[in-house]
């Protein structure tokens, strides 16, 4: 873990995860962010507060009743903390083993080639020992401290790492910026002489990024260690239930009443499971304002979901007969971060980091419309902060996970396994102290199924893309996002890292995307900029954030990190030229990257996910930039995550571990 003490009273701290992501773009002159474009915080009173509006009772109209459950429409500002922070640019360690001296056995130095931007110092931490990394007054760029290191250790793993590479099939590994593969590296290892003569010596010994990468160990399939999707686990009669089937076990630990029911924690908070679910859904009938802008009603939830749920006697939902399909049990420990706020590390008042995020995928099946079981483009994503920290801790989860690829998908013992690992995370009381002691971080919905079924149709005024017409109520694919909060319940919230659409191809945006950023703040000069839900109104690859006067390569990243355009135009397998794809390929027409499927047939994944490669060995493929006429990119997110593990479940916090951790690089990304 790492914290950039700026400046500005050289105490303020930015801060780092304490996890390890290996991303070798630290020696290779990344992209940075930069810019001091003006931001300002909207005053909470942009937050509109509107009653909420059900009872337990089906409903077939917009509601007119008042709950004493409030419904709060809330924008939250992004936190203070920089995800895109200066990169290494050479990292040394010097062995002082004799030197005696108190505070460790080694220099650590780091050079930062855009040191200016940084304070005087950089807080360094593995586990709880942590280091104040000091700005040397004869080289502004180079920052250092005295360090515990376990040589023999890092000597006994450089010698078999040495082993490992003669022996790995692969002699390679894919260097990644952010989400985009940029190059192939040759495995590389510190010749233990050379380590030898600098102990004996005491002399600086150059660590470079592909040195300390592993090869992935042959069991590393991401179909079973990342993106689980097999029938054999999302179809388990034991944990899942499928309503259309009617087959399986109704509470069983994977099912959606399973994870809402100790989610709401009703022992705790005295919340029935059945409002709690009914309380979310009724938010779609409800038209809500965030951060200024109006995100309209789509009362088809009730035909399409809610009119057709069985019911208890007492009018209450019945969560055993949930429309929720299961697609896939996701592994999103590349997600690890700092914490979320500049006030502290671990119990200093921030939220201590974490393991990233566990996610259970489930697609909304029709049991209404054309009086049958099919199908609806309607995904619900669960999305768990797994509550796990400290380096030795964060990596024997990450083993938790790579060990399940020495078991047989569909054999007795894996299900078993990998349940023990999602109950860290979706168990009532793993959030600790997060509302009802959840561990949930967010739940988001991508759907276009409440469209244009017998609901009403209005205009949204708020002035859609340029050159568009407003947008019908009801609306193209929309994502929403909601979080738990004081009362007890969900609530929808502004969808992160996204502007409203009304902002794009404006000067507004364009200045915002020439300031290098990061993250979407809730305002921008002064102007309502994070969006409420989010649109996407095309699958072309002109479905993309744009201004005029904008920097491609940062537009590029810009738009790549918000939530429509992920979906759409900057990593969509369609509209490219032919000759960038293999001889009979598809182009890809689905707005979500794990798509609905039907009973007994696995979910297709998007080739942004799998590259034109597979689940069990993904690759890349190759996309051309939509607005210029380059660069062509190259997007394989599966790939980049089963090298990011292969690199976090090996390595000692002593040793390696704080090589690693010196060129972490947090994925500045919520999906």
């Amino acid at each position: 873990m790492q914290r950039i003490i700026p400046a500005e009273s050289n105490r303020r701290k930015i801060i780092f995860s304490s996890s390890v992501l290996f991303l070798a773009c630290a020696v290779s002159g990344c992209d940075l962010p930069g810019g001091d474009a003006q931001q300002a915080k909207s005053d909470s009173s942009a937050a509109n507060v509107q009653p909420d509006t059900w009872r337990n009772e089906p409903v077939s109209a917009p509601l007119q009743r008042t709950s004493a459950i409030a419904q709060i429409d809330k924008a939250e500002e992004p936190a203070p903390v920089d995800e895109n922070p200066p990169i290494p640019s050479d990292l040394e360690i010097t062995p002082m083993e004799n030197a005696g001296h108190p505070e460790g056995n080694a220099e650590l130095a780091i050079r930062y080639e855009n040191a200016e931007v940084l304070g005087d110092a950089v807080e360094f931490a593995i586990d709880k020992r942590e280091y104040l990394l000091k700005r040397d007054p004869k080289d502004p760029k180079r920052f250092a401290a005295m360090i515990d290191f376990d040589f023999d250790l890092f000597q006994e793993e450089q010698e078999s790492r040495k082993r490992q590479i003669a022996e790995a099939e692969v002699s390679s590994f894919p260097v990644f910026d952010g989400r985009e593969l940029v190059r192939e590296e040759k495995f590389e290892f510190v010749d233990p002489e050379a380590l030898r003569m600098a102990r004996d010596r005491s002399t600086a010994l150059r660590i470079l990024p592909s040195q300390i990468a592993l090869p992935p160990p042959p069991g590393l399939d991401p179909s079973n260690t990342l993106m689980i999707t097999d029938l054999s686990v999302v179809q388990d009669p034991a944990r899942t239930y499928d309503v259309c089937g009617n087959t399986g076990t109704q509470n069983g630990a994977w099912t959606f009443n399973t994870l809402m029911t100790e989610m709401a924690n009703n022992s705790a908070t005295g919340v029935n499971p059945s409002d709690f679910v009914e309380n979310w859904l009724q938010s779609w009938n409800i038209p809500h304002t965030i951060n200024s802008f109006p995100v309209p009603a789509r009362t088809n939830i009730n035909a399409r979901i809610l009119n057709a749920w069985p019911r208890h006697s007492n009018g209450k939902l019945d969560l055993g007969q949930s429309p929720m399909r299961l697609l896939a049990i996701v592994n999103r420990v590349d997600l690890r971060s700092s914490s979320r706020r500049a006030s502290g590390y671990g119990g200093g008042g921030g939220i201590p980091i974490n393991a990233g995020e566990g996610r259970f995928v489930f697609g909304v099946v029709d049991r209404n419309r054309n009086g049958g079981c099919s199908t609806m483009e309607f995904t619900v994503i669960l999305e768990y902060g797994v509550p796990i920290n400290q380096c030795t801790a964060i990596r024997s989860y990450a083993q938790q996970w790579n060990g399940l690829g020495n078991i047989t998908l569909g054999s007795t013992a894996f299900n078993p396994a990998l349940q023990a690992i999602t109950d860290q995370f979706t168990l009532a009381g793993a959030g600790g102290l997060k509302p009802n002691g959840s561990a949930i971080n967010q739940i988001r919905t991508n759907e276009i199924a409440l469209v244009g079924y017998g609901g009403q149709i209005g205009l949204d005024p708020t002035p859609a893309l340029s050159g568009r017409a407003p947008i019908p109520v009801g609306g193209p694919w929309e994502l929403r996002e909601f979080h738990l909060q004081a009362d007890n319940m969900l609530h929808i919230v502004s969808t992160k890292n996204t502007p409203h659409h009304s902002h794009n191809n404006t000067p507004l945006l364009a200045n915002y995307i020439n300031s290098g950023t990061s993250t979407v703040p809730l305002t921008w000069l002064g102007a309502p900029f994070l969006t409420g839900s989010n649109f996407n109104f095309s699958v072309a690859d002109s479905a993309v954030w744009n201004a005029p006067g904008a920097m491609n390569v940062n537009r590029h990243k810009m738009s790549l990190g918000t939530c429509n355009a992920c979906h759409g135009g900057e990593t969509r397998y369609n509209g490219t030229p032919a000759a960038i794809f293999p001889v009979g390929s598809t182009p890809e027409t689905s707005f979500v990257h794990i798509t609905p499927r039907n009973f007994n047939v696995q979910t297709h994944l998007s080739k942004f996910l799998t590259g034109t490669g597979t689940l069990s060995v993904p690759s890349s493929f190759a996309k051309k930039d939509p607005i210029a006429p380059t660069p062509t990119r190259n997007f394989g997110d599966l790939l980049r995550r089963k090298n990011d593990l292969a690199a976090l479940s090996v390595q000692s916090c002593r040793s390696t571990a704080i090589l690693q951790e010196a060129l972490f690089r947090p994925i500045a990304s919520a999906h």
